[in-house]
């Protein structure tokens, strides 16, 4: 069994705060736990499970940021057994510092640090390297004093100590790095497959598809566990690799499944017995660590329901104020958006101000790119921003048709700071997602997200499952005492302070930002905006606009917003940003300059919806004018469908 102590620093650079805990006595109750877990209804054992395994960790209260794969590497090898901290990777992209940021609001740490490895080397650039130093940084995760993870994972599983699930990547894949997270943090084996296709949203064949489900299944054999069924040993497959999230199964239009609801079903085309629930990790290697550590380190304490269905048949059994009630039986409080408040129009006033829910449930209507709701249709462009980062399921067709395009619902959703989502990647029909209240007490009753958003039987469908299939609600662990620094930590609360005396602004602003201080953030941003506009460069403004709209400060959006270089005006995530923001001005009445602004930053692929929103501000004071905005957008379209679809928005603006 591992020993374990309450932090393994010494290559790291911190130092224990305080004596180990009782481990011995601490693994038998957790044995005795899992036999009872054994005897509940097999549905349920992955969740009892890993949220059991969960609520072991020993949290020390602190975010680590790196920037590279050696740093990282001695990060997570610095965890031992239980005793974890979190680590996020910051390759200097604003989506990556926006992540990281959104993270530690949610996980409210007592310290947030920039760590640079100088004692370890980069993951090797060769493929058998690279195995070899994964699989090491493993065992030294699961406790120092083992060479091999399989035998630290055979001794624990001695003791009735396990995870559900297998963890599967490619170590040339940008997954890789989260795919470590999640076995160490979980204590999962991993496994190496080929990647078969290169990140994007092309889809997979039948028989690609059919040979990764061999490899994986040869894989789960391997460990000796028990897997062929649900209820064993294994019952999860967390698939971090980017490849494509559908199967192209035929030459018709509908012909797709979800890659997540084949894998984890034996035979071909997944005609077979399922025997696990899978996940999908997708995108770089910040985006998918961050989906790891949110999995591992954050709760599910709160939630966001929308139900944009009337209370009739069969539209009444996804009803999201029987699913407020199931979920206040397991404690969780929930902001409810029903009849009447549940149009469109009170959709866009709500999205002026950020969505602070760890759980978010919306049904809704329409396409990848378009969402409906009673009165109306809004754009991929129209997703609330997240104040913390949040599970979502959505009852919507092709709302995950192509996850890593920002023009879709799903990919939106995903970059605004989503890290497990539900959604359809083709039309499955109302029937082929769970009714949300069930959605709820499943998630209530400890079943994983994966299983509590699938049906438990039924051919391989439409609905994919992105994110750490295991997540839980509950406990997250312990916290336990800040250990002491060295010097090889920089601490971003105290080197903000640094970068203020020293002007640098933009660098100030960012770092407060990062450590969750917004309303600092907001208020340097604007005393410098009134009293030294000089120095409010354009990368202080790009790093200000978030935070600003965050506390409610929509004048200040606006005005960061106009000191933007040219480049990062079009960035799309400070444009929804100013769109939120000008949104909840012109509610407030006229405003020509917020006007002219939102039309010079009309949002890539949904032009015609962004131009007939404002259109629509515009028509309170003049029709003509608001139909001139939208013809002036003609020029600009280049094919006939965009042209028709401005006809129809014309056409829905003249007629008020």
């Amino acid at each position: 069994m591992l020993a374990v102590s309450l932090f393994a620093g010494t290559a790291f650079g911190l130092q224990p705060a305080a004596s180990p805990p009782n481990q011995p006595s601490k693994v038998a109750t957790i044995a005795d736990a899992i036999q009872a877990i054994d005897r509940a209804e097999p549905t349920r054992r992955a969740g009892l499970k890993a949220s059991l395994m969960r609520q072991t960790q020993q949290i020390i209260p602190v975010v680590v940021i790196v920037s590279d794969s050696g740093s990282y590497l001695s990060a997570i090898e610095s965890w031992e057994g239980p005793v974890r901290f979190p680590v996020l990777w910051d390759d200097g992209s604003d989506r990556a510092r926006e992540d990281i940021a959104r993270f530690v609001r949610g996980f409210q740490p007592e310290s947030v640090l920039v760590y640079s490895a100088e004692d370890h080397d980069a993951l090797s650039e060769v493929l058998d390297g690279r195995k070899d130093e994964i699989n090491a940084a493993l065992a030294r995760a699961l406790g120092d004093q083992v060479a091999d993870w399989r035998n630290a994972m055979a001794a624990l599983r001695e003791n009735g100590l396990f995870s559900p699930g297998i963890v599967v990547t490619d170590p040339l894949d940008d997954g890789w790095a989260a795919a470590l997270a999640l076995a160490a943090g979980r204590v999962q084996p991993m496994v190496f497959v080929d990647q078969p296709l290169e990140l994007g949203d092309r889809d997979l064949t039948v028989e690609r598809a059919d040979a990764l489900e061999v490899e994986i299944e040869r894989a789960a054999q391997s460990t000796g566990m028990a897997w062929k069924g649900i209820g064993d040993d294994l019952d999860a497959v967390t698939l971090a690799v980017n490849i494509g999230t559908r199967i192209k199964t035929g030459s018709g239009a509908r012909d797709s499944l979800a890659t997540t609801d084949r894998i984890g079903r034996m035979d071909s085309n997944g005609s077979g017995e399922r025997w696990a629930f899978c996940g999908q990790l997708i995108g770089s290697t910040p985006s998918t660590v961050y989906q790891a550590m949110c999995s591992l380190f954050l709760e599910i304490d709160s939630a966001f329901l929308w139900d944009g269905y009337a209370n009739t048949e069969p539209w009444s059994q996804y009803d999201m104020t029987a699913t407020q009630r199931q979920l206040a039986e397991f404690g969780i409080e929930s902001e409810l958006n029903d009849q009447p408040a549940y149009t469109i129009d009170a959709w866009r006033r709500r999205i002026t101000r950020p969505v602070d829910a760890g759980l978010i449930l919306v049904n809704s209507k329409g396409s990848s790119r378009r969402f409906d709701l009673p009165g109306g249709g809004a754009s991929s462009g129209d997703v609330p921003i997240l104040d913390r980062p949040s599970v979502i399921h959505m009852v919507h067709s092709f709302s995950m048709q192509k996850p890593t395009a920002g023009w879709t619902i799903g990919g939106r959703l995903l970059a605004h700071g989503v890290y497990a989502y539900a959604g359809s990647v083709d039309e499955p029909y109302l029937n082929g997602f769970v009714p949300t209240p069930m959605i709820a007490r499943r998630l209530g009753g400890n079943f994983p997200f994966a299983s509590a958003v699938r049906y438990d039987d039924g051919k391989p469908w439409k609905i994919a499952v992105l994110g750490d299939p295991l997540i839980t609600i509950g406990s997250a662990g312990t916290r336990t005492a800040m250990p002491t620094m060295n010097d090889e930590f920089v601490d971003i609360g105290t080197r903000a302070g640094e970068r203020v005396k020293s002007g640098d602004f933009g660098g100030a602003i960012g770092d407060l930002v990062l450590v969750g201080r917004d309303k600092d953030a907001a208020r340097l941003a604007i005393a410098l905006m009134k009293d030294r506009p000089e120095a409010f460069t354009s990368d202080a403004a790009r790093a200000a606009i978030p935070a600003c709209f965050r506390v409610g400060e929509h004048a200040a959006v606006v005005d960061a917003f106009e000191r933007l270089d040219g480049e990062d005006r079009e960035i799309d995530a400070l444009r929804d940003v100013l769109w939120d923001s000008g949104r909840a001005t012109l509610l407030g009445g006229p405003d020509p300059r917020v006007e002219a602004l939102l039309f010079s930053a009309l949002r890539e692929n949904i032009e015609i919806s962004d131009a007939e929103e404002l259109a629509g501000f515009l028509r309170r004071r003049s029709l003509d004018d608001a139909l001139a905005l939208l013809e002036s957008l003609r020029a600009r379209l280049t094919n006939e469908s965009e042209r028709s679809n401005l006809d129809r928005a014309i056409g829905r603006v003249r007629g008020g």
